[in-house]
């Protein structure tokens, strides 16, 4: 494993049995270099005062298991998009091998999110393994904007179809550009490939990615009761929160370090998760993903 900023505890990567399942080493391998790049978030974002929550499953093991799901292998973090904004300022902080990734300082990062990478490590999800673009695919952790959610539900219904269209149009330019695989099929590739012949595409995805991640911005200057990670999954509820709850919050353990959560966090666990407190191991958002933590992803694309 790489050399890390972060002092781990000497038995820290051993292998271990929690909630009978067998975490490996190479595993815990991959957690010290995800709580590395946590502690260099933690870091900067205590710098600039940027306040933060952890999101999804990285709440749920704060709160269960003091740490990560055993069956779990990312971090993911949610702030508002003011903060998110300051974060993205303020990304010069991050030296190398950290690298601070968006859609607009790397080219071919095709989300409305941040990642955290270690640049030394590789971290590619097995759905971008024949990928054509040459971004950064370290180990990462998920930062994660929250915008506004309109109380007018007409007004909401009205973005919905906004967003719905651009993020369509997006993902259909990304396809003709073949962004993340080749079509086995033959017929499908040839015809993708005369498109791009016959139609100019150049920058139309991240045009139309960057209109949507706008349209989600639309009602941020508006005093609503809840905001949601609009750009990351527009049309799912599971990610609502009160905004007050990103405010009251209070620090727990997880694995040697401390992460903020809700003060409310049994009413949100509950709406995400339903009976979160019984161990259930289910797929993360993002899939499989081939890491290596003693190479660079340039090693492999």
């Amino acid at each position: 494993m790489i050399n890390l900023k972060i002092d781990i505890p000497n038995d820290f990567l051993n292998a271990q049995e929690r909630n009978g399942f067998l975490v490996s080493s190479k595993m815990k391998e991959v957690w010290a270099v995800e709580l590395d790049l946590l502690s260099e978030f933690q870091r900067v974002a205590n710098k600039y005062k940027i306040k933060y929550i952890a999101s999804g499953g990285t709440m749920l093991g704060a709160v269960r298991h003091k740490g990560f799901i055993p069956w779990d292998d990312d971090v993911d973090i949610m702030m508002l998009r003011e903060d998110y904004d300051k974060l993205i300022s303020v990304a010069h902080e991050f030296s190398s091998p950290y690298f601070l990734q968006t859609n607009r300082n790397d080219k071919g990062y095709f989300r409305c999110f941040a990642r955290l990478r270690n640049s030394l490590t590789t971290g590619i999800q097995k759905t971008e393994m024949n990928c054509h673009f040459q971004y950064n695919q370290g180990i990462f952790i998920d930062i994660f904007p929250m915008d506004n959610l309109v109380d007018n539900i007409k007004l909401f219904l009205r973005q919905q179809i906004k967003t719905r269209i651009l993020l369509r149009k997006a993902r259909y330019y990304s396809s003709l550009l073949s962004r993340f695989y080749e079509d086995k099929n033959k017929i499908k590739f040839y015809y993708r490939k005369m498109l791009k012949s016959l139609i100019t595409v150049k920058d139309k995805d991240e045009k139309c990615l960057f209109a949507f991640e706008k349209e989600c911005q639309r009602y941020n200057k508006l005093n609503t009761k809840k905001v949601s990670l609009l750009s990351f999954q527009f049309d799912n509820r599971i990610h609502d929160i009160e905004r007050k709850d990103v405010y009251e919050t209070e620090n727990m353990d997880f694995e040697f370090l401390k992460v903020p959560v809700p003060k409310n966090y049994e009413k949100l666990l509950s709406w995400k998760y339903g009976n979160w407190q019984i161990p259930k191991h289910i797929p993360t958002y993002h899939g499989d993903v081939f890491f290596d933590t003693d190479k660079p992803y340039t090693n492999y694309i």
